[in-house]
């Protein structure tokens, strides 16, 4: 190498070095929280599939930690606590056992660190903590939807028009919490404003596993063999179910239906081999990935929605495609909130969101 040669190629490291510098004084770069209920279920580990994927755009730091089940409320407290002391400069949560969540919220709230719920529109009931965002869909709306597409589907079976038709649904519950009465209370106006004469044969928690969910049908199924539907408060509960009916010799989309909450991969290949009825995309890949959009929002200073509101739509294997496109997805929006109450979270059907970006 000639010593003009090596002159050159020094300069240009040195100018590389610098530049990289620069970039990075451009593009702060920041150390986020991320903590699912648990990871035991698609749905929470494609929502930090998404999260992570935008972190890695922007160079962030994401600290992923989650405790081993979704009913373990207090290692979810214990979990928030202790990642809160490890220099995170904002946390998100989604929480299912809410009263004990305040505790964590307030742990944030005195370390002066901004703290959002993802998964979940519900404020908490507690004006000492505050939230920064709250990210979610409309349980209920989206549960009251898919029953829309259940009642066609019963439909089609007995040949009836969708008002008159009769049929047997069997519902799989989640863990006792606002979650589980959310999808199961706008699942049933669903039915009833769009196909009545539908009966609920049954309900019992499944507690959002798929070995639960199968346990559970296999049961259902002997009590009450003509069972039409299967729906899952998850999609995970329903995929249990349709395999305890096929067990006993049933087929899916001829004599049952399965259907649930979630679009999750797992559902959506299932979906596309004819192995699955309908699921509520929700899309949690684009909802981690709106987290952090969300984030970056706050630490530039921008004002954001208190609910940030994501959409969902009803997946079956007609527009199967374009849900995995990503062409049905829309833009969060300014949302209303969602209470534990057993009426839609839209207010009235004629008032809508305002249509702007929440974030």
């Amino acid at each position: 190498m000639t010593r003009k040669l090596g002159l050159i190629l020094v300069v240009l490291l040195v100018l590389g070095i610098f530049s990289g510098v620069v970039q990075a004084q451009d593009t702060p770069v920041h150390r986020v929280g991320f903590v699912p209920p648990a990871l035991t279920s698609p749905f929470h580990v494609a929502m930090v599939e998404g999260a992570q994927a935008r972190a890695d755009e922007l160079g962030w730091e994401l600290v992923v930690q989650a405790p081993a089940s979704e009913g373990d409320f207090q290692a979810f407290v214990t979990t928030v606590e202790q990642l809160l002391e490890t220099g995170i400069e904002a946390i998100s949560i989604n929480p299912i056992g809410t009263d004990s969540a305040i505790t964590a919220v307030r742990a944030a709230n005195e370390a002066g660190i901004p703290i959002l719920a993802h998964n979940f529109i519900t404020p908490f009931d507690d004006e000492s903590v505050e939230v920064a965002a709250y990210i979610g869909y409309d349980q209920w709306g989206g549960a009251a939807a898919l029953a829309a597409e259940t009642c066609e589907l019963i439909a089609g079976k007995t040949g009836m028009p969708v008002e008159e038709t009769t049929g047997k649904v069997y519902i799989l519950l989640g863990i006792e919490s606002i979650f589980s009465h959310r999808r199961t209370g706008g699942f049933l106006a669903g039915l009833a404003d769009t196909c009545p004469n539908v009966e609920v044969v049954g309900q019992q928690s499944a507690e959002w596993l798929r070995t639960r969910g199968q346990e559970v049908a296999s049961v259902a199924l002997q009590q009450t063999p003509d069972i039409d539907v299967f729906y899952g408060n998850s999609d995970e509960m329903a995929i249990g179910a349709a395999l305890a009916a096929e067990q006993l010799g049933l087929v899916i989309n001829e004599d049952f239906f399965a259907v649930g909450i979630d679009g999750n991969q797992p559902t959506l290949d299932l979906l596309s081999e004819g192995q699955f009825s309908a699921t509520l995309g929700v899309d949690p890949f684009r909802m981690g990935v709106t987290v952090i959009d969300t984030m970056a929002a706050i630490f530039a200073g921008e004002e954001v929605s208190q609910i940030v509101l994501t959409p969902s739509v009803v997946v079956t294997p007609e527009n199967l495609e374009a849900y995995l496109a990503g062409d049905l997805w829309t833009a969060p929006i300014a949302g209303f909130p969602e209470y534990d109450n057993d009426m839609p979270t839209v207010p009235d059907e004629e008032v809508t969101p305002e249509a702007t970006q929440a974030s």
